[in-house]
């Protein structure tokens, strides 16, 4: 499925508290299909590149649900008053964007097992050098020496490696360095999957913008009125485009992972479908009854 970035409107008209819900909805389904089918998936052996996005897909799905959480109206959280400021959605949408990409990447490797082993041992570099470089301060230096020699050997699984060998060597010197996660660019991730790169531009900067203190959260706001977490027009159509946004990664999301693997397509049944943890409607009928018994014990 081609995840089209340009349908989703941007905040620039008003969108209906009715509106609202519809999106929220609709998010709030597809959140539950993606959490039951990432479950259908569990303990399985695949290819490494295949096996590690369904990884990232399970923190894509944590987000997702991170989300719902903080989404003004939302059934899964008992709440006395609600925030209306697309900040409080805003780190989890981008991160269900930069997932969704990272997710594609490695789902969508090809098959044969020496480019999967070299995206793989591309990731456990990166890892490993991120962790040397910001944890320092965390670790004993026993722990940063076993990390460093953790490097060295992985740097010499990818110098034997057919495929990794036969990159273009400023790449290869940069990806040896731990500087990427992906051995292929993100924008050439972006065009494989048919997203425009400006659209893409314009959501991470957009949600970038509301995941830190920068200047689109402070200079506009208004009394009793955006940026103060009281509902708003302008809060409300972001919350709306955001909501829409994400529900589209998911669903695209979704349907690549049952391509991968078939026969979790029967957990997929929108607001119905069966998960642990989550809403008491969402939970499979077996938890629900042990929930029954310790409550009569």
């Amino acid at each position: 499925m081609v995840v089209s970035l340009e349908t989703h409107e941007k905040p620039s008209g008003t969108f209906s508290a009715q509106d609202y819900r519809e999106r929220l909805q609709a998010f709030d389904a597809a959140v539950c299909e993606a959490i039951a089918v990432s479950q259908a998936c569990a303990e399985r052996f695949e290819a490494p590149a295949v096996g590690y996005s369904t990884h990232v897909f399970t923190r894509v799905c944590a987000h997702a649900q991170a989300m719902m959480c903080a989404a003004p109206k939302s059934r899964w959280v008992r709440r006395e008053f609600d925030i209306w400021d697309v900040s409080t959605v805003a780190s989890h949408a981008r991160s269900i964007l930069e997932g969704y990409l990272l997710f594609r990447y490695l789902a969508d490797a090809p098959d044969d097992l020496d480019t999967q082993r070299a995206y793989v041992q591309v990731m456990h570099l990166y890892d490993c050098m991120k962790r040397i470089k910001i944890l320092p301060h965390v670790l004993s230096d026993e722990d940063i020496d076993g990390f460093q020699k953790q490097a060295t050997e992985i740097k010499a699984r990818l110098e034997g490696i057919g495929y990794f060998a036969s990159l273009d060597p400023k790449l290869k010197k940069e990806l040896l360095a731990g500087k990427w996660l992906m051995i292929t660019p993100q924008k050439e991730v972006i065009s494989n999957l048919e997203i425009n790169q400006s659209d893409f531009d314009f959501f991470w900067n957009f949600l970038s913008q509301y995941t830190h203190v920068l200047s689109f959260t402070f200079y506009q706001i208004e009394p009793n009125g955006r940026g103060t977490g009281l509902e708003n027009d302008f809060d409300r159509d972001a919350l709306c485009m955001v909501l829409e946004f994400c529900n589209g990664l998911l669903v695209g999301a979704v349907d690549r992972l049952i391509e991968l693997f078939p026969d979790a397509a029967e957990a997929r049944q929108g607001l119905e479908s069966k998960f642990a943890p989550g809403p008491a409607k969402n939970l499979p009928r077996k938890i629900k009854r042990e929930r029954k018994k310790r409550r009569w014990r």
